[in-house]
């Protein structure tokens, strides 16, 4: 190539450049909706549309709509800027996300739309494509000066309409009506200048200052921190507080599983990153109860993951009523048991380890002493949910164990394993009694129950309960009175009146009975001392929720009056009624008139009672017997947490 032939192509070359130069400082006239035109559906803008490619890509218009491929506008917005970079352009092509550097527009009107299945009409994709789910586009910086949007997003159960603009000093506002997951939803939120829509995948969005306001009915949650993007809420930090009339009122819209409750008031330190949401330095008011503790909520998962720890105190348990349904009295006259259905579908929504560490539990009655402190482990996995490594003080002594139900079976199984050991029966009863109040019966408790049960209700639940309970006192006394009084002796009674009350010692006092579909029966039950011994027979049944219980009094000494008849308690667990058994004591007065038609003072020799010896009772518990499953759905895999080991 000689000399000339090069500086002339040298020339070509630049002046092409020049050319290319100035007809993209131009806006390459006419290029941009011609582009859009043979893009098919999709684009439309405006004929002076400018289009850089070279330095600062971007596009400026004086209107550009987006439009769906059956023709229907999706957005229509005036005095555009578009900006990207085209490593963006050739990930896009490839699959990934959209992603705008900028988007900035004097007024815009959108209807965004995606299906179950995250499907849009809007080109989201290369060529428009309809039929794949698409990504929310990623818009590092948004300016709208005016907005507004119809939301119909079915992914994230979203429907509402919002209003939105930015301010010339950057600060972005928005407003929303509508639903979330089904509950009403008012949004009003403000964003610091340099906030992305979405943030890109290299995490490069700086935070900036975020300030949020929801209501859905009476719940109410504010936010004031910092925030690197808009919608996905990366970066996220600041103060939440959040309260409302039930914790689950509150969790449903978010798909968050929590128990129902009283009114609620909660305050803490919100963060967010890459679909971790933590929750720490909880304060909370839930009805009268105090509570505190750290979370994390996992949303990564096919299903999501709450852990932490549940901590503070007291704890109220009338305040976790509504969990059980016992806020609302029983759909059926004369009954106490709560039967209305739990709220056992949520429970498969999400998977939870939460440790529980309380200072107290409170039984909700003056007449108990509250549990202090208590330790445990809350599991839900795959709908089973487990209470384990159960440990709680209770009357200076321990309570101990597990329980789980399972809602897969239908209907779900309830299984629970309880131990109680060392519990000063007298300071549990009257934990208000002063130091030298004389108690009606005193000593140490150990118990064991081992039960199951079945049903979509607290009362249909207990109504089916199977498995054996053990009770025994050891070191225990009862009072004299009471003990004259459960076998009518009168004369001693009366003694014990004028004279002053004492307690005896216990030989035994032991319960050895079982569940059997909602009824228990003893097989033993003892109370015995020296004066007399007390045998209990009869049944209670949780189904019905009647009692019909025999109390029979064996005195072992001398009495000059004693009525000796068995005590009968009967009637329902709303109205118990106690009675004499009239065929014993009828009995006696029949001999009573008898000796008084020979000699009227031999009438009270009716009711001279010279006792009875009486073999020693063993007072020992059996071994543990564990529960029965229910015989319904043999296949259903059993509740984990049960230890069945102790004993």
């Amino acid at each position: 190539m000689t000399k000339n032939t090069a500086l002339a192509v040298t020339a070509v070359a630049l002046a092409a450049m020049a050319a290319v130069a100035a007809l993209d400082h131009a806006g390459w006239p006419g290029l941009a909706p011609r582009l859009a035109e043979r893009g098919g559906p999709g684009l439309r803008m405006d004929p002076d549309t400018r289009l850089h490619l070279i330095w600062r890509p971007r596009l400026e218009a004086a209107q550009l709509r987006v439009v769906s491929a059956q023709g229907d506008t999706l957005a229509d917005a005036h005095q555009v800027l578009l900006a990207w970079r085209w490593g963006d352009i050739w990930a896009w092509h490839r699959g990934a996300p959209l992603r705008l550097r900028q988007v900035q527009a004097e007024s815009l009107a959108l209807a965004w739309r995606r299906d179950a299945d995250g499907r849009t009409p809007w080109p989201l994709r290369p060529g428009g494509s309809a039929q794949q789910p698409a990504a929310l586009p990623q818009i590092d910086q948004l300016v709208i000066r005016n907005g507004s949007a119809q939301l119909d997003d079915a992914p994230l159960q979203l429907q509402g309409d919002a209003r939105f603009s930015t301010a010339a000093d950057g600060l972005w506002k928005a407003d929303v009506q509508g639903q979330l997951r089904g509950q009403r939803l008012t949004l009003s939120a403000e964003a610091g200048a340099g906030m992305a829509l979405l943030s890109p995948p290299d995490g490069s969005a700086p935070p900036a200052t975020m300030r949020v306001a929801l209501s859905q009915g009476p719940e109410r949650l504010t936010f004031n921190g910092t925030a690197a993007s808009l919608l996905d809420a990366r970066a996220l930090d600041g103060q939440l507080q959040l309260r409302g009339r039930s914790l689950a009122a509150a969790g449903r819209p978010f798909g968050i599983t929590l128990p129902s409750t009283p009114a609620f008031d909660l305050a803490g330190r919100l963060r967010h990153a890459s679909g971790l949401w933590q929750l720490d330095d909880v304060k909370a008011r839930i009805g009268n109860s105090r509570l505190g503790g750290h979370y994390a909520f996992d949303t990564r998962p096919r299903r999501p993951v709450l852990t932490g720890t549940l901590s503070g105190g007291p704890l109220r348990l009338a305040d976790l009523g509504p969990a059980v349904g016992a806020d609302a009295p029983p759909s059926r006259p004369g009954r106490v048991l709560p039967d209305r259905p739990l709220d056992l579908p949520a429970l498969h929504q999400m998977n939870a380890r939460v440790d529980v560490a309380l200072t107290q539990l409170d039984l909700g009655t003056q007449n108990l002493e509250p549990l202090a402190p208590v330790k445990a482990q809350l599991v839900l996995q795959d709908g089973v949910l487990t209470l384990s490594r159960l440990d709680a003080g209770v009357a200076g002594g321990q309570l101990t164990g597990s329980a789980g139900l399972d809602t897969r079976p239908v209907p779900p199984v309830w299984q629970a394993s309880l131990d109680v050991h060392n519990l000063a029966i007298e300071r549990w009863l009257a934990p208000d009694a002063k130091p030298l109040t004389r108690h009606a019966v005193t000593g140490k408790l150990k118990a064991q129950l081992d039960v199951t049960g079945r049903g979509h209700s607290t009362a249909e639940l207990l109504a089916s309960l199977s498995g054996p309970l053990q009770m025994r006192l050891e070191s225990g006394s009862v009072s004299h009175l009471l003990t004259e009084a459960a076998g009518l002796d009168v004369a001693q009674g009366l003694g014990l009146l004028i004279k002053g009350d004492s307690n005896l010692p216990l030989n035994c006092a032991r319960l050895d009975g079982r569940f059997d579909t909602g009824v228990l029966r003893p097989r033993t039950a003892i109370v015995d001392n020296r004066d007399s011994r007390l045998d209990v027979d009869g049944r209670v049944s949780l189904a019905s929720e009647t009692l019909d219980l025999r109390v029979v009094a064996r005195p072992k000494d001398f009495s000059p009056l004693t009525l000796r008849a068995p005590v009968r308690v009967q009637g329902t667990l709303a109205d118990p009624r106690v009675a004499l058994e009239g065929r014993q004591l009828g009995g006696r007065a029949v001999a009573a008139l008898a000796l008084g038609a020979l000699a009227p003072p031999a009438a009270l020799l009716a009711f001279v009672d010279p006792g009875e010896k009486l073999p020693p009772v063993d007072c020992s518990l059996a071994p543990r017997e564990a529960a029965q499953a229910p015989k319904a759905n043999k296949s259903a895999p059993p509740v984990p947490g049960k230890d069945n080991s102790r004993g």
